[in-house]
C-alpha cells in the first residue's frame, strides 16, 4: 500500500477553493483523503509542524499546502521542509522547484529561460537582486517592472521613460527591515541621518555606505508587449483545459483583478489551447495555471504557476476541452475542484511512479 501524506497549514487549510465564486477558502481535505483511500493509499493528514522530521520519508508521496502571506516568511519555512523531504527521497507534489517559482517572479523567469520552445519565450526578462542593481541597466522603453513577490498584478508597473524608471525602482523596490514599530521608526530616522551625512560630508560616505544597508525586493524587468487588451486564463488539470478571458482594467495595462471576465469564443479555442498545451511539455506536473496574452498577431506566455492557482476558471466553467487524436473536443458539464485535483494527481502518480 502506497503512503500519502497531506500537509496543511496551522489552520488545517489546504490550497485554495472558491466554492461560491467570491470568497477564497480551503479545499475539502476530508474529501481528498477519502478519494485516495478508495484507491488503496494509506493517507495521513498532518500540519507542517506535526511532521516528524527525524523519520525517513523516502518513497512517500507528499501533497502540501503553500502560503501567500506577505513577506513569504511562512512560505520559506514550507520551502525548507519540502526541500528537505525531496532530498531525502520523498515524492513531493509538486516538486520543490515548482514551489520555489510560486510568488517568485524572478525564479519563474529563470525557469522560462530554460524552456526549449521559443514561442514561450517572446517576453524577454532580466532579473536583479535589488533596485540598486537595476539602476545600472538602461532598458529600451517602455518596460514592465515586476517585483519578485506579489499576488495578481500587485507589484507590476509600466514605465515609459528613464525618469519614471529610476523613480519607480527606488520607491517600489526599497524596503526598511524592522522587528517592531519602534525599531521601524528608529531605523527610518537613522537611515535619513546617514544619507544626509553622506550628502553633506562626502569624506565619510565610504564608511557610512557600509553601515547603511540596502534592503530591497528582487525584481524582473521585461519587454512590454503592446496591443494586449486583456489576457487568457487557462487552467490545466491533467487532460482537461478550462479557459477564461479577462479584459484589462480601465485605463490600465493589467488584466488581473479587473473583474471583467468573459467566456472565450469557441472559434478562438483551438489556437489558444494549442499554445497552452506547449507549456505542458516544459513543466512536469499535471496541474497548471497559465496566463496568456494575444497582441493581434501572436500569443505570449505571461506567467505560469503549478501550485495555489486561482480556481475560479474551473469552478465557474460549464465546459472544458480535452485533446484526443490530434484535435480538441469540447465536453459540457460542471467540474468539482477536489475531484479534478485528485484525478490529475493520481493519473500523474500512476504514469510517473
Amino acid at each position: 500500500m502506497e503512503r500519502l501524506i497531506i500537509l496543511t497549514d496551522s489552520d488545517s487549510r489546504f490550497l485554495v477553493s472558491m466554492p461560491d465564486l467570491k470568497n477564497y477558502t480551503s479545499m475539502d481535505v476530508d474529501k481528498i483523503k477519502r478519494y485516495f483511500e478508495t484507491l488503496k493509499f494509506d493517507v495521513n493528514v498532518l500540519k507542517f509542524y506535526e511532521l516528524d522530521l527525524t523519520k525517513n520519508y523516502s518513497g512517500v508521496f507528499i501533497l502540501y499546502q503553500t502560503s501567500e502571506t506577505p513577506g513569504a516568511f511562512y512560505k520559506k519555512y514550507i520551502e525548507d521542509i519540502i526541500f528537505f523531504l525531496e532530498k531525502q527521497g520523498a515524492i513531493v507534489l509538486p516538486k520543490y522547484e515548482y514551489l520555489k517559482a510560486h510568488h517568485n517572479k524572478v525564479y519563474m523567469e529563470m525557469m522560462r529561460m530554460g524552456f526549449s520552445d521559443v514561442s514561450l519565450k517572446t517576453i524577454k526578462s532580466i532579473c536583479f537582486g535589488s533596485w540598486k542593481d537595476a539602476q545600472s541597466f538602461e532598458p529600451d522603453f517602455p518596460v514592465v517592472i515586476k517585483l519578485a513577490s506579489g499576488a495578481g498584478s500587485s507589484g507590476v508597473f509600466l514605465l515609459r521613460n528613464k525618469n519614471d524608471y529610476y523613480k519607480c525602482l527606488k520607491q517600489k523596490g526599497g524596503l526598511i527591515y524592522s522587528d517592531n514599530l519602534v525599531t521601524l521608526f528608529t531605523s527610518y530616522v537613522k537611515n535619513v541621518i546617514k544619507n544626509l551625512k553622506k550628502y553633506f560630508s562626502p569624506g565619510d560616505s565610504g564608511y557610512l555606505k557600509n553601515i547603511t544597508p540596502v534592503f530591497s525586493k528582487s525584481l524582473v524587468i521585461q519587454t512590454f508587449i503592446n496591443g494586449l487588451k486583456g489576457d487568457f486564463k487557462v487552467l490545466i488539470f491533467g487532460n482537461k483545459y478550462y479557459t477564461l478571458y479577462r479584459k484589462n482594467r480601465d485605463n490600465d495595462f493589467r488584466a488581473s483583478g479587473s473583474g471583467k471576465l468573459f467566456e472565450v469564443p469557441e472559434n478562438e479555442h483551438e489556437v489558444l489551447l494549442n499554445y497552452a498545451r506547449k507549456v505542458t511539455f516544459e513543466i512536469d506536473f499535471p496541474i497548471l495555471g497559465v496566463d496568456i496574452g494575444y497582441d493581434g498577431y501572436k500569443y505570449h506566455l505571461l506567467e505560469f504557476q503549478m501550485t495555489h492557482i486561482g480556481p475560479y476558471t474551473l469552478q465557474s466553467s460549464k465546459f472544458w476541452h480535452e485533446y484526443h487524436d490530434g484535435k480538441w473536443i469540447r465536453v459540457d458539464g460542471v467540474s468539482d475542484l477536489e475531484e479534478e485535483f485528485c484525478r490529475s494527481i493520481h493519473e500523474f502518480i500512476s504514469k510517473k511512479h
